[in-house]
C-alpha cells in the first residue's frame, strides 16, 4: 500500500501536538481554485499547512503579516446597524 506524499508532514505535525482550531472560512470558488492548485504546485500540502508556511514567509519577508484595509475591490461592503 503506498501513503500520500504529504502522509510524513501530517504524521510529524500531529507528534509535535500543535491544537487543532477548526475555523469556517468562506472564500468565492475562483480564490478556493487558487489556494487548491498552489497547495498542489506545492507538493500537495494540505491547506492549513500551505497557509502556515505563507504567514511564514510573508513575516520573513516584511517582519509581520500585512494588515490590509476592510474593504475590498470587488468584494460587496455589508452594513449592519446596533440593535
Amino acid at each position: 500500500m503506498t501513503q500520500g506524499s504529504n502522509a510524513g508532514i501530517k504524521r510529524v505535525r500531529r507528534a509535535r501536538g500543535l491544537p487543532v482550531v477548526e475555523r469556517k472560512v468562506r472564500q468565492v470558488p475562483s480564490t478556493a481554485a487558487m489556494f487548491d492548485e498552489a497547495c498542489r504546485q506545492s507538493g500537495n500540502l494540505s491547506l492549513s499547512l500551505y497557509l502556515e508556511r505563507l504567514a511564514a514567509a510573508l513575516i520573513e519577508e516584511h517582519g509581520s503579516l500585512p494588515v490590509l484595509s476592510p474593504t475590498l475591490d470587488g468584494i460587496e461592503e455589508v452594513t449592519t446597524t446596533a440593535a
